[in-house]
């Protein structure tokens, strides 16, 4: 069921209506959220109740004994490397074992993620047991963060779901700027993700013939991801804030970003502190040293690569961002004198990358690539006629980069003191009018979350 969906919308309006009107509103919480991930089907439901019932249960073993963590992380990553990376692996390793590739279970690799690192913040002492089945249930199963996010700590939700079935979470005091954030989440997608998505479409499929098509593919593919995913982000934020839940900020802005780090710290931001902290922090400490710590950096980014997809563009994807990052630290003085010139090399390391992250194997990204610097045409496809000689083509592309410079406006404080001094009838009524009528247009093609595939 996806969030740009009238089905949604019905769905949605019906589970915060119980959740107005019954006492029990963590139990309404958990059971819309195990109805809305019953719409993926039999298997993944029944992996994803499996998955979270045998969590629950390595709760108690690892408080006595950290030991069983192993154990633990064995179960999720052998339950993920099975029904995400099976075929991958074994011919990685060549063999041929398995002969055909599975479909992966709806939101799989975001749910591992969050159980196992309450698992090791468990272990740590960072994260207190749930003795309640159903407040671990709606940890993780929270429809507004299951299918792709955000991964949310303990520390972060698991006060808040324990508040919530106690009955003291604040009562929906921003349902204005919930509605609000789901009306941008799906202007992001239906206005721009989906109107970007058949261009780009159109020149990864035919290949680019020139090197202006290719570096506009490549723009709009990237424009299309960041509308796509941070359009689901602040319809999830909004949905949280609909039921008194304050989840975690994914995006802050990451085209904005001067630095291959600082990037990381505004794009996919639960992704890139779980990197941090459970992968990069862990492996740099078996050695102390800057060379291990560099190595162990580009393990981590590998990884990070890997967790998008089976395939081995995504681990050149994500080994490129390391050596990126690698360069920075080696020439930051020097780096950090280009001024404006070190934000255009972030950026163009993002969108010469992303043609990894588009591409089906290595030799079509690199020929893409060889094409987006003079090395011939590796297509059909054309820049599109505009009818003024590609100026409103650069306009249109100008103007996606001002629309994401401006969303700073609208994380500051002053913004939510606005909306909560106008919060009303009347505001919840224009955002839920307006979000209902962007659902009601037609649509040319189906576009699914893009990270609903990962």
């Amino acid at each position: 069921m996806s969030y740009d969906s009238l089905y949604f919308a019905l769905f949605l309006a019906v589970t915060w209506a119980a959740f107005a009107v019954l006492p029990w509103r963590g139990y309404v919480l958990l059971a819309a959220s195990i109805a809305f991930y019953a719409v993926a089907g039999a298997r993944d439901s029944l992996l994803a109740a499996a998955v979270i019932l045998v969590n629950y249960a390595f709760q108690f073993p690892i408080m006595r004994d950290r030991r069983w963590l192993y154990a633990a992380l064995v179960v999720d990553f052998g339950c993920l490397a099975y029904f995400k990376y099976r075929v991958f692996l074994e011919t990685a390793a060549g063999f041929d074992v398995f002969s055909q590739h599975l479909v992966i279970p709806l939101g799989i690799s975001f749910y591992i993620f969050q159980l196992t690192a309450f698992l090791i913040d468990l272990s740590r002492g960072r994260a207190k047991p749930f003795y309640s089945l159903p407040r671990f249930a709606l940890f993780k199963l929270f429809f507004g963060q299951l299918v792709a996010g955000p991964i949310m700590r303990w520390r972060q939700f698991g006060p808040q779901i324990h508040r919530l079935f106690d009955g003291t979470l604040p009562r929906r005091r921003l349902l204005g700027i919930g509605l609000g954030l789901c009306l941008l989440g799906l202007i992001k997608k239906v206005v721009f993700a989906d109107a970007l998505a058949p261009f780009v479409e159109t020149i990864f499929h035919n290949g680019p013939a020139s090197a202006a098509a290719a570096w506009l593919g490549v723009f709009m593919f990237s424009s299309q991801v960041y509308f796509d995913f941070s359009g689901y982000s602040d319809i999830a934020l909004g949905l949280g804030y609909l039921f008194g839940l304050r989840l975690a900020v994914n995006f802050r802005q990451p085209f904005t970003a001067l630095t291959p780090q600082d990037f990381w710290r505004r794009w996919h931001v639960t992704l890139s502190f779980w990197i941090r902290d459970y992968l990069f922090t862990p492996l740099a400490r078996l050695r102390r040293s800057r060379r291990w710590a560099d190595i162990a950096l580009i393990i981590a980014m590998a990884l990070a690569g890997l967790w998008h997809g089976a395939n081995w563009t995504f681990i050149v994807w994500g080994v490129g961002w390391a050596l990126a990052i690698l360069i920075w630290h080696m020439a930051d003085r020097h780096l950090a004198r280009l001024g404006v010139a070190q934000w255009v090399l972030t950026f163009g390391i993002w969108l010469v990358l992303l043609a990894f992250f588009r591409a089906s194997d290595i030799g079509a990204a690199l020929k893409y690539i060889a094409t987006m610097f003079g090395g011939g045409s590796a297509g059909l496809a054309p820049v599109p006629n505009d009818g003024a000689g590609g100026a409103l083509i650069v306009l249109g592309c100008a103007g996606l980069l001002a629309l994401h410079w401006s969303e700073g406006y609208l994380n500051t404080r002053r913004t939510v003191l606005l909306m909560r001094r106008f919060d009303g009838p009347l505001l919840r009524a224009f955002f839920a009018g307006l979000a209902l009528w962007l659902l009601m247009l037609p649509k040319v093609q189906d576009n699914p979350f893009i990270y609903f595939r990962f």
